[in-house]
Parts: C-alpha cells; sequence; structure tokens
C-alpha cells in the first residue's frame, strides 16, 4: 500500500481529522488526487447507530441505482467495489474516479458494502451513478454555471435509471435548465434529494428551493448544528458532522464533516423505501420519509429539522394508518335528572288516617251525646 511521504503524511492526518480537502501534492506522485483511506474503525460512529439501518437489511438492502451528483465516485474503492457505474464526468468523459474525495464519501455512507470493519452504508444493495462536476468545490464562483451543470448531472442521473438522486453541490442561484431538469423528475418520479444549507445568511439554496425537491438539513451528534445558515426550508434532518466513510483508495476510512454530507442519508433511506415499497411514486417516498421521521415536539415543519431526523427503518416498515378521519363529535352538557319523591304513599296514609278519624267520630259521637244527656237528667237541668 501506498504511503504518504513524512511531510505530506501530518498534511494529510489533519486533513483527515479537520474534514478539509487533502491537497493533491500531500501524497507521493502517484497519479492519483486523494492519498489511500488507512484510518481502521473498530466502533460504528454515532451516525451509524442513529442511523440503524442495518435492522432493515432482512427486508432490503436496497435495489437499483442512485445518482451522487458531486466529485465522482471512484470505482477503486474496495467498500464499493462492483457497485460503481462508468458515470460521467461533466467535463469529459467517465465518473467512476475522485481527487477531491467528497463524492466517494457520500458514495460511500449510502451504499459501501459491510466488510471487516463496523462501517457500511444505509442501503448496501445500491448501485452507484457518478456525475463529475467539479474536482474541487470550494474554488466554485461561478453559481450559474454550477446549476446548469447540477442540471445536467440530474438529467444524467436520471437517463442512466436513477430513481433517486443525491445532489452534494449547492448553487445559490436559480436557472432556467435546473428547474426544467427537476421538473423532468418529477414527470419521470425520480426524487431529488439536495442540501438546504448555504455558506452565508442572505443566499439561496439550488436545488433545494425547487418544488419537489427534499431539502436536508444538517444534524450533529447532540442535535442541529449551531447557527445553521439555511437557504431552503428543509424537509428533514441528517447526520452531518464527524462522521465515517470511505476514501477512493485503500481498505480504511476516513472522517469527515459537512452541510452537504447529509444528503447521503435521505438519499440512502429514499433507496431503501423505492426498493421495498416499488409501487410508491417520489412524492409518496417523500411523504413517508417525513410522516415517519424522528420528531421533534414542536409544532411542524421545524426551522432547524424540519419534519424531523429521517428513520430508515420506520420509513421502510411502519404500516401507515388507512382508517378515513372520523368527523368530531360534538358534546353537550347533560344534567343530572333529580328524581321526584313518591308521594302517593304518603297521601294514602293521610287519606286512611282522615277516614278513619272521620269513622271514629261517627261511631263515638252518638254515645257521647247519649252519655251527655243521662248526666244532664240526673242533675234535674233543663
Amino acid at each position: 500500500m501506498t504511503r504518504p511521504r513524512p511531510l505530506a503524511a501530518l498534511v494529510v492526518l489533519a486533513a483527515l481529522v479537520l474534514g478539509v480537502p487533502v491537497p493533491a501534492n500531500a501524497a507521493e506522485p502517484t497519479g492519483a488526487c486523494t492519498p489511500p483511506a488507512e484510518r481502521a474503525v473498530d466502533h460504528k460512529s454515532w451516525a451509524q447507530v442513529r442511523m440503524a439501518a442495518d435492522r432493515v437489511w432482512p427486508l432490503t438492502r436496497g435495489d437499483g441505482i442512485v445518482g451522487v451528483v458531486d466529485t465522482g465516485v471512484s470505482a477503486a474503492a474496495p467498500a464499493l467495489a462492483g457497485a460503481v457505474l462508468p458515470g460521467t464526468n461533466l467535463a469529459g468523459g467517465r465518473g467512476d474516479d475522485d481527487c477531491f474525495g467528497r463524492g466517494t464519501f457520500i458514495a460511500g455512507l449510502i451504499a459501501a458494502r459491510p466488510g471487516s470493519a463496523p462501517f457500511a452504508g444505509i442501503a448496501p444493495g445500491m448501485r452507484i451513478f457518478p456525475v463529475r462536476v467539479t474536482d474541487d468545490p470550494p474554488k466554485i464562483i461561478d453559481h450559474a454555471a454550477l446549476a446548469r451543470a447540477i442540471a445536467n448531472g440530474i438529467r444524467a442521473s436520471m437517463d442512466a435509471g436513477a430513481r433517486v438522486v443525491a445532489v452534494g453541490l449547492v448553487a445559490t442561484l436559480d436557472v432556467p435548465e435546473l428547474r426544467d431538469a427537476v421538473a423532468e423528475a418529477a414527470r419521470r418520479d425520480v426524487l431529488v434529494v439536495a442540501s438546504a444549507s448555504v455558506p452565508r445568511k442572505g443566499q439561496l439554496a439550488f436545488p433545494a428551493r425547487l418544488p419537489g425537491v427534499l431539502a436536508v438539513a444538517p444534524l450533529g451528534r447532540k442535535g442541529p448544528l449551531s447557527d445553521p445558515v439555511y437557504g431552503a426550508d428543509p424537509g428533514l434532518a441528517a447526520p452531518a458532522d464527524d462522521l465515517v466513510s470511505i476514501a477512493p483508495r485503500g481498505a480504511g476510512q476516513r472522517s469527515g464533516s459537512g452541510a452537504e454530507l447529509a444528503v447521503a442519508y435521505v438519499a440512502g433511506a429514499a433507496s431503501l423505501v423505492r426498493a421495498y415499497h416499488s409501487t410508491l411514486s417520489a412524492p409518496q417516498v417523500t411523504a413517508r420519509l417525513l410522516a415517519t421521521a424522528d420528531q421533534p415536539a414542536k409544532p411542524l415543519p421545524d426551522k432547524l429539522v424540519g419534519y424531523g431526523v429521517v428513520d430508515p427503518f420506520a420509513a421502510v416498515t411502519k404500516i401507515p394508518s388507512t382508517d378515513a378521519p372520523k368527523p368530531p363529535v360534538a358534546e353537550h352538557l347533560a344534567l343530572p335528572v333529580v328524581k321526584q319523591p313518591d308521594r302517593a304513599p304518603a297521601y294514602r296514609a293521610l287519606a286512611f288516617a282522615g277516614g278513619a278519624a272521620a269513622l271514629g267520630l261517627l261511631i263515638a259521637g252518638p254515645v257521647l251525646m247519649a252519655v251527655s244527656a243521662r248526666r244532664r237528667g240526673s242533675s234535674g237541668a233543663p
């Protein structure tokens, strides 16, 4: 295995730790731009634990093609052996090489095959169609040209049969060509996933702002990244900080951080859903991803995470409710009915007592009169 020179090794190590691009002259002159990945992973990253996509692999590992529009994807990466199509380089040629390394990093998060290391992509059954737009994203200053290039990348991915397209690049300008490409994706039932983040406030994020595109927000280990700057309203959030994936060459892994990396997890989850629920349309896949997300305890959509953090397992396995909504039931305040006492027995008792008293008077009256008359006679009273 080729190793960097001593001075170059320090540059490479700093680049890997900080997640910045590795300069082309940092490695030995082997004709490649990125050094081999030599970091051994001995435990799952926080993001892989959070996503837990392996729980759904008994049902599906994905099937089909996902487009990755970025810096190309290296077919020489061992974890993607046999999974990378020739693709296209918009400057001419193929897209299955990657000097910068970010496209391969994204592709690894989506579809890296399980191996000896505890790392694998979300949907390791997918194949990758790489579109190489640029070799050095930070140097892009013509965002109108970038938007047109992204449009061409989306079209090329669709023509290759991709049903999901992950766009790792962000243009800050809108152009008709990009709108037309996204509209064509909708007509052809292709789901486009793009980053909602931009470098500075006031900028807009394309294609994430366009109708039908699923915009993704970056997530850190402890939640939304501090002070994220969005150029589009996010639909979902996904890990984007302190991630582990693969380099263009070498059997090891490398670290990386960046808001654009979050698109990989959502594109991977969408690929799993499309493979297992093959009859769902792109809008239905989006709706399923939103409905099954790990939602915050806030009104939705939330300004930082949209409808929540993507959940690959729930997106594939959750059974949506098919019951028709029940109409609201009006509540009536029912006052208790006070039962009136039955007075009939009392009335009958009084009547009986009155009758008995009257009968007593009828019987006793003559007797009393007779006694009174004899008393008067014995006393000589008239």
